[in-house]
C-alpha cells in the first residue's frame, strides 16, 4: 500500500514540475498560421478594428520567418517554420494556436548583397547601449568601440530576402547567443538594415544605422 502511495505520489509531483515548466501547458502545443506563397509581406493580425501589423516572409520551400510588431514598433512576436514543416514560436505558445492573418499586402522583393552593404554600423540597445561594428563582405560581423560587443556570422538564409545570423553578444543587456535575420526594407530608413534575433522567450530587435 506504502509503495502504491509514493508511486502515485511520484507521478502527481512530476506533472505538477512538467506544467510548471510549460507555462501550465504541455510543449506539444501546435502552431499553425495562414499560409501565403513565396514572396514578402506586409500582414496584420488580430482584432480587424485595431489589427497588430508584421511582416511575413515565404521560401519556395516549407519555410516561412513571420514577426508581428508591438505598438511602439518593436518586434513582440516571432513565428518561424523550417523545412521540416513544422511551426515554432518566440515567445512560445502554451496551447493550440492558429494565427489569422486579417490582410496580406505582397511588397516588391529587394534583394540583398552584403557586398552592397557600407561596412560600419551603430545602434543602441533597449537601455542605450551603444553597439557598434562592422560587416565584411564575407559575411563576418565583428565588434568596434562601444559599449557592448556584437560578433556574429551572416550567410545567405533558405528564405530569398533574408539573411541568416548567428550573432553572441559581451558586455550587453541582450541575450549572450541568438539566431535570427537580417531584413532590408526601405520601410526602416533612414535605418540601413534591422537585426533581428532570439534566444529562448527573448527577443532582440536592433535598427542599425550607417555610422
Amino acid at each position: 500500500m506504502k509503495n502504491i502511495f509514493y508511486f502515485i505520489l511520484v507521478i502527481a509531483v512530476s506533472f505538477l514540475v512538467a506544467c510548471d515548466d510549460n507555462g501550465g501547458k504541455s510543449s506539444t502545443a501546435k502552431l499553425t498560421v495562414d499560409e501565403l506563397e513565396s514572396g514578402r509581406y506586409t500582414v496584420s493580425v488580430g482584432d480587424e478594428n485595431s489589427p497588430s501589423i508584421g511582416k511575413y516572409y515565404a521560401g519556395n520551400g516549407n519555410s516561412r520567418f513571420v514577426f508581428i510588431e508591438s505598438v511602439d514598433g518593436k518586434v513582440a512576436q516571432i513565428y518561424r517554420r523550417t523545412q521540416n514543416g513544422e511551426w515554432t514560436a518566440v515567445p512560445n505558445i502554451r496551447e493550440d494556436t492558429t494565427i489569422k492573418l486579417v490582410n496580406s499586402t505582397p511588397v516588391l522583393d529587394q534583394n540583398i548583397g552584403l557586398a552592397e552593404l557600407p561596412s560600419g554600423f551603430v545602434t543602441k540597445t533597449s537601455l542605450d547601449q551603444v553597439v557598434k561594428f562592422a560587416l565584411g563582405s564575407n559575411g563576418r560581423l565583428t565588434a568596434e568601440a562601444g559599449d557592448c560587443h556584437i560578433v556574429g556570422t551572416v550567410s545567405e538564409g533558405d528564405i530569398e530576402g533574408l539573411l541568416a545570423v548567428a550573432l553572441t553578444s559581451e558586455n550587453c543587456d541582450l541575450p549572450e547567443e541568438m539566431d535570427g535575420v537580417l531584413v532590408i526594407d526601405s520601410d526602416y530608413q533612414p535605418a540601413v538594415f534591422r537585426l533581428i534575433a532570439s534566444r529562448g522567450e527573448e527577443i532582440m530587435d536592433l535598427w542599425i544605422y550607417q555610422e
